[in-house]
């Protein structure tokens, strides 16, 4: 297996459009992902805030589902939920949401600006189709996806394994890690 992506947020791409811009919102994330989820105990894991509240591994299940939906959107494919993902382990469901974002990442990149007026968000529920724009994805799965992220981070340092300080969203890499 390849090693884990988004170590550090990639280089950015040499010219300013609306597909690299949303390429780029996307590699923020999966940074943000990828050290938010790293090293995660069973402790971690179980722990939630109240009786109601979703699991960490929970919240790492519904970032999974996100980025899965994310990734069909970039592909043009159908979203048909619910996903299902709860036979995979932890690490296996970090790659998988980690890979997710990459490849939407990749494809955001090879798109040209004019495709995405084109783009849709397609959801289908009980054999019905409804169609949304790409701005439902940003302002949706994408912007909900940073949210758990930085709920994961505090549940995180609450439970005792707070995230590496040397993370820095801003430059886009780990000191200690480049």
């Amino acid at each position: 297996m390849t090693s884990s992506p988004y170590k550090k947020v990639p280089p950015s791409p040499e010219h300013f459009s609306a597909a690299n811009a949303i390429a780029k919102i996307l590699d923020g994330l999966g940074y943000r992902y990828h050290w938010a989820s790293k090293d995660l105990r069973e402790t971690d894991l179980t722990y939630k805030t109240s009786e109601g509240a979703r699991t960490t591994l929970e919240v790492l299940l519904h970032i999974c589902d996100l980025t899965e939906g994310i990734l069909k959107v970039a592909r043009q494919e159908v979203i048909i939920p619910p996903f299902d993902f709860s036979d995979l382990s932890y690490s296996q469901l970090r790659d998988k949401t980690l890979r997710n974002i990459e490849e939407a990442s990749n494809i955001f990149k090879a798109r040209k600006d004019e495709d995405l007026e084109k783009m849709n968000l397609i959801l289908e529920s009980n054999g019905e189709q409804t169609s949304f724009p790409l701005w439902n994805v940003l302002v949706g799965p994408v912007t909900d996806t940073g949210y758990h992220i930085g709920q994961m981070v505090a549940f995180r340092r609450a439970s005792g394994n707070p995230m590496n300080s040397n993370v820095n969203a801003f430059l886009g890499y780990t000191i200690g890690f480049e």
